[in-house]
């Protein structure tokens, strides 16, 4: 089959791989339909991951076909069509027992390795899938596969920064950070928002979360005096930080109100961090790290596509072959798009 495969620090390259074969009674084999570029994709694609084995295949966003099924598969069966949870878990360990997937001590994420156990991923023709009822979802056939890629990382991501967020009706929320994962943090927060305020740097994301409703602010050395005084001088209600890194941090502890609360989605690698600690005390600021849970959140977000509550296909920028990858990460790194969506 064909591969999308990380040989080196921005050295993609799609090849001729073995086609994967069932491992355990518990794992399935997908024909992969539609795949995708995540911007986490980019730690990887940087050489940032240490002990990243070259030559995974990429990528953790992707829905298919059921091609075939180990004998002990209960929930799924060749011919169906699902979307794939972007990281596995094993469903008997504390964490997963408990719905604390992301920590799961048989964790895995599809398209890496370093971090995690190496685990490959759906930037393919075919993908193996160790534990598909865990991993699996079978699709309605009203949700479209590019709806349905969206759900298996950045949507179901937003969704649990927004509800971490705890938003009240009519709050001011404001979202550090426009990519692909913002964008999708303003359809969410949207249902539940007054006001969202939409920072970022670069102009064709401010025009997208406009597009959302968002009020677009550039994030310069002005903008955290431009949120206040929107604000009557308080800050934000909420601030969702879907950027990572230490700068966005940064802005978005000094956008949140006393007793406002700081979500945190954005992909952190910093081992440490200047945490203004007598700010947050005196401020009773509360400040909230997730990393997405598309497993335990899958069937809700899933009904907020189905119903047309959110609508995550317009932020799509690019459809391009597989064969086009190494086209495609250049692309995305450089901004030239939006979000890329790969059909094998």
């Amino acid at each position: 089959m064909r591969a999308s495969r990380l040989m080196g620090p921005k050295d993609v390259r799609v090849e001729e791989v073995p086609d994967p074969v069932i491992s355990s009674p518990e794992s399935a084999v997908i024909d992969v339909t539609v795949t995708a570029i995540c911007g986490a994709d980019l730690t990887s694609y940087w050489g940032y991951v240490p002990g990243f084995e070259w030559g995974t295949i990429m990528g953790h966003e992707f829905v298919g076909v059921v091609r075939q099924v180990g004998d002990d598969v209960k929930t799924v069966k060749p011919g169906d069509r699902v979307m794939v949870s972007s990281m596995t878990s094993c469903g008997r360990c504390w964490y997963c027992r408990h719905g604390m997937q992301p920590q799961c001590e048989n964790r895995a994420l599809f398209g890496f390795s370093g971090a995690y156990p190496r685990l490959d991923g759906g930037q393919a023709e075919h993908a193996l899938i160790p534990n598909a009822d865990r991993d699996l979802w079978p699709l309605p056939d009203t949700v479209s596969d590019e709806a349905a890629v969206f759900v298996a990382d950045i949507l179901s991501t937003a969704y649990r920064g927004v509800e971490r967020a705890a938003l009240s009706c009519g709050d001011d929320v404001a979202i550090v950070g426009c990519g692909p994962l913002g964008l999708m943090a303003i359809m969410v927060a949207r249902l539940a928002a007054g006001r969202i305020l939409a920072l970022d740097t670069v102009p064709a994301r401010l025009e997208a979360a406009e597009s959302l409703g968002a009020i677009p602010i550039v994030a310069d050395e002005a903008a955290i005096a431009r949120v206040k005084d929107l604000t009557a001088g308080r800050g934000v209600d909420a601030v969702i930080e879907c950027a990572g890194g230490a700068p966005a941090l940064t802005t978005a502890m000094q956008l949140a109100r006393p007793r406002g609360m700081v979500s945190v989605i954005g992909a952190h690698f910093e081992p440490d961090f200047c945490l203004d600690a007598g700010a947050m005390f005196a401020n009773e600021t509360t400040l909230s790290i997730s990393i997405g849970a598309p497993t335990d959140d899958r069937e809700e977000v899933l009904r907020l596509v189905e119903t047309g509550r959110v609508d995550p296909v317009p932020v799509i920028s690019h459809r391009m072959k597989l064969d086009e990858a190494a086209e495609a990460y250049r692309m995305f790194e450089a901004r030239e798009a939006m979000k890329i969506i790969l059909t094998p």
